[in-house]
């Protein structure tokens, strides 16, 4: 029968003072709970200042306007044109306008919030950019991604320009961020080069996955608009893609009833350290685990130079009992891919052993 109750305005609430009329991000800060608006309406004004940070009293979300006896107030920023995301972190909040990133934390007395200059040439790239995980802030940057855990640093990325390279960057605001706690694992949707729409009004395509366990980056494609992690009564994630279906992720093994093709590749690898010899790859000994009737088929990629062009083996198929794979694959590099195509197939992988030895041109 639809919502019985609707969202109201703040301000239009009983003893509501100065509540700005208009913010391009709030948030609540932690663990003093004031509620934060961010780019908004100044104090008794309507024009909107996008560099302009403003606060309610101590646990009053409606009161905005600065008294003698309450804890509201409001600081601009300097560095930047726009405040373009905002979250609450330990025992501060990360506010990122688009050239810096500051701290705000809480002080009380006159000054109530202290305001420093984290870094600059970091800023978010857009409003949903940014996340908070146990204390620690990732975000993407307009040309690279960034934590803070104390300190703002680059992230060494291996797949940045892959990204970047690909990425629409007209619509670069529209990048989402979602985190699965399950594996531990930060994703960005962007949109590409390659979306299905063009360039007319593009939801996101792609994303990058960063897994901050393992240290490890994967990439890939998937239209997705919002992403929640489990909570509550939901045990598994859940997003939306452009056209407003909900999907539950990490559910079941297979495509809404169809086979699902699934695989994970893996990038190019020196066989040996230095790259410099040929290597015949004879045998893979599998490390994986999987249920009795799921098929896993593996493809090994070489090459020979790095701009030579890509010999592809097999599929060979792995299957629960097997014990080893016998092949015979030449070059210096070598990548592996795992796919699957099946309705039950359920596969987890642990690492590879490869036998080789050293070969030459012919």
């Amino acid at each position: 029968t639809g919502a019985s109750s609707r969202a109201v305005l703040v301000s239009s609430l009983a003893g509501a003072e100065s509540v700005p009329t208009e913010a391009r991000v709030t948030t609540v800060s932690f663990p003093d709970r004031h509620f934060i608006a961010g780019g908004c309406t100044i104090y008794n004004g309507t024009e909107v200042d996008d560099m302009l940070v403003r606060w309610s009293s101590q646990e009053e979300f409606t009161k905005f306007a600065p008294t003698a006896t309450n804890t509201a107030g409001d600081q601009r920023l300097e560095v930047g044109t726009k405040i373009v995301a905002m979250v609450a972190a330990r025992e501060e909040t990360i506010i990122s306008t688009d050239e810096a990133v500051y701290g705000m934390t809480f002080v009380g007395g006159d000054f109530v919030f202290s305001f420093r200059l984290l870094a600059t040439d970091s800023g978010a790239a857009g409003l949903n950019t940014m996340i908070s995980i146990d204390g620690d802030v990732y975000w993407i940057g307009k040309r690279n991604f960034f934590k803070y855990d104390g300190i703002v640093k680059e992230m060494p990325c291996p797949v940045q320009y892959y990204v970047f390279d690909r990425m629409q960057k007209n619509f670069i605001e529209k990048t989402t961020v979602g985190h699965n706690k399950a594996f531990k694992e930060v994703t960005w949707f962007y949109v590409s080069n390659d979306n299905p729409n063009g360039t007319v009004n593009p939801e996101p395509d792609s994303y990058v996955t960063y897994n901050y366990a393992e240290d490890a980056w994967t990439v890939g494609t998937m239209d997705r608009t919002v992403w929640s992690d489990s909570f509550g009564a939901r045990k598994v994630p859940f997003a939306f893609d452009p056209d407003g279906y909900l999907y539950e992720h990490e559910t079941g093994t297979s495509a809404n009833g169809a086979a699902m093709n699934s695989y994970i590749e893996g990038s190019p690898r020196e066989i040996s350290a230095d790259g410099e010899t040929l290597y015949m790859v004879e045998q893979v000994i599998p490390d994986v685990t999987m249920t009795p009737n799921t098929t896993l088929s593996l493809y090994m990629n070489t090459r020979k130079f790095p701009n030579s062009t890509e010999t592809t083996k097999g599929p060979f198929t792995i299957t629960s009992s097997t014990e080893k794979v016998s092949t015979r694959a030449k070059g210096r590099q070598i990548s592996m891919k795992f796919q699957s195509t099946g309705l039950d197939d359920d596969w987890t992988l642990g690492d590879f052993r490869v036998n080789s030895r050293q070969d030459g041109l012919r």
